[in-house]
């Protein structure tokens, strides 16, 4: 069985043709993101669908999405970046294009799924996944299922509150994402936000910029104190740090030594997060999507026979 998996972000979707063993990746391939409906982009879409289809025979579409995914009724709440993919039954509308099966869950949870299934997660009761990215998003997963929450918000850690200045409260994900490193990194140069990434803001960190130096400090402690919290409030047997920065060969050094110094201060505080990177880094949403299918198919396939 070849599952097309795609991975909806707010400029592109990732797109991946994987056997459903999950380790077998076959395509990848990128198509934007924009329009101004879903149908729009699924008319767009259709040649791409058309000419994998042709080579690997496709038996069905796995989705990871950004927003609020009800994966019961493939309605989207909440709002993202894209506008157009919420409040619509996704399922029927692909289905109606492509005439096959279809599933949709959350990217983080997607994420968490695939190293839950085959990655840092695998064989252990509970962890959480933090999905380190433009913001701060993540997944929690107890007794390996991954928990959606009342309001289908479980995991999302960036909009927790880790600090008040100006009389403002200041959220996890705007203090710790890869966006506010570079945000962070601009003001500190007195550059232009546009003229940087985060891989040039390591870059003049491995190179010793004393300026940038400073800043990744008080980045990767805003980092280690949200980790901290989330290990009081949920108690993880592990924190899976994910999204593109979290290959960074040294970023879990620096978290544990900004944790070092955060326990120091707080004698009573015994409990220390266990921080792993994400076996899948960029692929996890691709692979977590296809176990979400397989899930799913597997309960469709009991309550139909």
């Amino acid at each position: 069985m070849n599952l097309l998996a795609l991975d909806f972000g707010g400029s592109s979707v990732k797109c991946a043709v994987v056997a459903e063993e999950g380790v077998q990746v076959l395509e990848h391939f990128f198509v934007s993101s924009q329009a101004d409906s879903y149908i729009e982009w699924l008319e767009t879409f259709m040649p791409h669908f058309k000419r994998v289809n042709d080579s690997y025979g496709i038996d069905g579409i796995a989705i990871s999405s950004c927003g609020a995914v009800d994966a019961e009724s493939s309605v989207i709440h909440g709002s993202s970046a894209l506008d157009y993919i919420h409040g619509q039954d996704i399922r029927a509308l692909y289905q109606a294009y492509f005439a096959v099966p279809v599933e949709i869950e959350n990217d983080a949870n997607c994420a968490a799924l695939a190293e839950s299934w085959l990655g840092a997660g695998k064989g252990i009761d509970s962890f959480c996944l933090v999905v380190i990215g433009t913001g701060i998003g993540g997944a929690v997963v107890s007794n390996k299922h991954v928990l959606p929450g009342h309001q289908l918000h479980a995991g999302e850690f960036g909009f927790s509150v880790l600090d008040y200045k100006n009389g403002k409260p200041q959220i996890f994900g705007h203090l710790a994402s890869t966006n506010a490193l570079v945000e962070q990194a601009a003001k500190a140069l007195g550059i232009s936000q546009t003229k940087l990434n985060g891989i040039h803001v390591f870059e003049l960190y491995d190179a010793g910029n004393p300026v940038i130096i400073r800043v990744v400090d008080a980045w990767s402690r805003y980092l280690a104190l949200g980790l901290y919290n989330i290990q009081y409030h949920l108690d993880p047997q592990k924190i899976v740090l994910g999204g593109a920065i979290s290959q960074r060969h040294d970023l879990v050094d620096q978290i544990e030594s900004q944790l070092d110094d955060i326990l120091s201060n707080l004698p009573f505080a015994n409990v220390r997060p266990t921080v792993v990177q994400s076996m899948f880094g960029n692929d996890a949403n691709l692979i977590g999507a296809v176990r979400h299918f397989l899930n799913r198919r597997t309960i469709v396939n009991k309550v139909n026979s």
